[in-house]
């Protein structure tokens, strides 16, 4: 039989930790995999559950303190993430988040420059016109679901998922983020009627991400397979990963990416001084200047030297001519 207890502050009052039923469980996941919270008609649309059963479970998950509600959004307590992963028997320990990428558009619909009236109609996405850069010279486009935030501008997209990946392999955790974003494209080029990206395959660079225990593992598998390894989502898309980026460092904001982008132009085209060459320069600069301060201090002592010596000859002259004087 199952135990009717509490949960309170992810413990139990007494007693064995319950298991969640199948339908708990599935709203429970949703919830654990957007941080910021889902409506109540997302949660219908994931889990196939309805309306009314999903309002009965929330209730009863919020007087268990695992989730809260924000009005209309539904989301996990704060401090509770972690219990509710060991409810769903989560045993992943590698987490993905935060990625965002941009496609560039290689072809463009002749009404991609009038594309606000294009896309404020989709359903079931937020539309949202942004005046960027400075005095709006790079404005965008952007509309926003449960999953992701698509910024439209006139040569590039920039999309940011929302969700979080989980597994106990970070080739997996790969796997699941890329097949969400061709998913996605694939509904924008069949939503819009055309062709996107040359020979159907979209340019897609990762612009950032967050890892728990990632890059190490990244970095590994590259160095294995000798410079990339291959990250098979299907039979149609494949993706390359290497290291490619420089210094691998991205910004998460466009001045910031350009700024750095210039920098590392100029150290593979111009030539530019290293950290420890600079290091060094300033070192030799260094024993430089206390080598002209102790001259320095040197002439100062020999300057004040002479001017005592002045004055007792000025003194000297001065007795002199009073005597001369008398005479």
């Amino acid at each position: 039989m199952r135990d009717k207890k509490k949960w309170q502050s992810g413990k139990v009052k007494s007693g064995k930790v319950p298991h969640l039923k199948e339908k708990e469980s599935k709203i429970l996941k949703e919830l654990s995999t957007r941080p910021e919270g889902l409506r109540v008609d997302s949660l219908e649309k994931f889990t196939d559950i309805p309306k009314r059963t999903i309002y009965r479970i929330l209730k009863k998950l919020e007087k268990q303190k695992l989730v809260k509600n924000i009005f209309p959004i539904w989301k996990i307590s704060n401090g509770q993430s972690d219990f509710c992963h060991s409810l769903l028997k989560d045993n992943n320990i590698f987490e993905l988040h935060n990625m965002s990428y941009v496609v560039k558009l290689i072809k463009k619909p002749d009404w991609w420059s009038k594309r606000k009236n294009y896309l404020i109609r989709l359903k079931e996405w937020q539309f949202k016109e942004v005046n960027f850069g400075k005095n709006g010279s790079n404005p965008y486009q952007q509309i926003i679901n449960e999953n992701f935030v698509i910024q439209c501008y006139a040569e590039s997209i920039i999309i940011i998922a929302r969700k979080r990946y989980y597994s106990n392999n970070p080739y997996d955790t790969a796997v699941q983020a890329l097949s969400d974003i061709y998913d996605l494209l694939d509904w924008f080029s069949e939503r819009f009627r055309f062709k996107f990206w040359l020979d159907e395959i979209p340019h897609v660079e990762v612009r950032n991400n967050d890892f728990n225990r990632m890059n190490d593992a990244v970095a590994n598998r590259v160095k294995k397979e000798k410079g990339k390894f291959l990250v098979e989502i299907d039979e149609r898309r494949k993706v390359w990963v290497d290291l490619s980026e420089p210094f691998g460092k991205e910004a998460n904001y466009p001045e910031g990416q350009e700024r750095m982008e210039k920098i590392t132009k100029d150290y593979l085209t111009k030539d530019v001084l290293l950290p420890s060459e600079i290091q060094q320069l300033v070192g030799k600069n260094a024993q430089h200047l206390n080598y002209h301060a102790e001259n320095m201090r040197s002439h100062v002592e020999a300057i004040k030297e002479l001017s005592l010596g002045v004055k007792k000859m000025s003194k000297e002259i001065t007795r002199l001519n009073k005597i001369i004087s008398k005479k």
